[in-house]
């Protein structure tokens, strides 16, 4: 997934359209939203 998140950032040239960092955080901000999402109804 992160592979992909950085993949998908570059061009077909292999130039950066946006910034790969950016890309990652949000992918993992959204991961560990799931994560607390899935233990707090565990939780319940």
């Amino acid at each position: 997934a992160i592979v992909n998140a950085v993949a998908n950032v570059l061009g077909p040239k292999g130039e950066m359209t946006a910034d790969p960092a950016e890309a990652v955080a949000t992918l993992v901000s959204g991961l560990a939203q799931g994560v607390r999402s899935a233990r707090l109804a565990a939780a319940e």
